[in-house]
């Protein structure tokens, strides 16, 4: 897997695929600085659920597994694996950085500029998760 940094636009649940796209757009265009043309791709992810974190992979395009909510073993095991770049469970949408991950994936709302005008990830700005959060 290949380090990157991810652009969060929103974090709220309604957006979740709107985030996703965005990070797709971020990650290939900041991948392949080769390419004339960077497309975002609609992703969907099917199954999401408030109980259990959903790990989804840029490079493969799917999720690469599932863990239970607060299951501080499942947390732990995830935590070394460096083939996710985001997990999602309800609100909660956590990267592979910081205290989840090995990773080093971080996030930033993106307040400057709407989705449409972006095309390339911003060069600094980003935060990795510093708490973890019992539902």
């Amino acid at each position: 897997m290949k380090t990157n940094v991810l652009s969060i636009i929103s974090a709220c649940r309604p957006a979740v695929l709107s985030v996703l796209a965005a990070f797709a757009l971020l990650l290939f265009s900041a991948c392949q600085p080769n390419r004339q043309e960077n497309k975002a791709e609609e992703v969907i992810i099917n199954g999401l659920s408030d109980t259990e974190w959903s790990y989804f992979s840029f490079e493969s395009g799917t999720v690469v597994g599932r863990s239970e909510l607060n299951n501080k073993e499942q947390d732990a095991q995830w935590a070394s694996r460096k083939d996710w770049d985001i997990a999602i469970c309800g609100d909660y949408i956590k990267t592979n950085g910081g205290t989840s991950g090995n990773g080093f994936a971080g996030a930033q709302i993106n307040t400057t500029s709407t989705y449409d005008a972006l095309t390339e990830a911003p060069a600094d700005g980003y935060l990795i998760d510093t708490l973890y959060l019992d539902r």
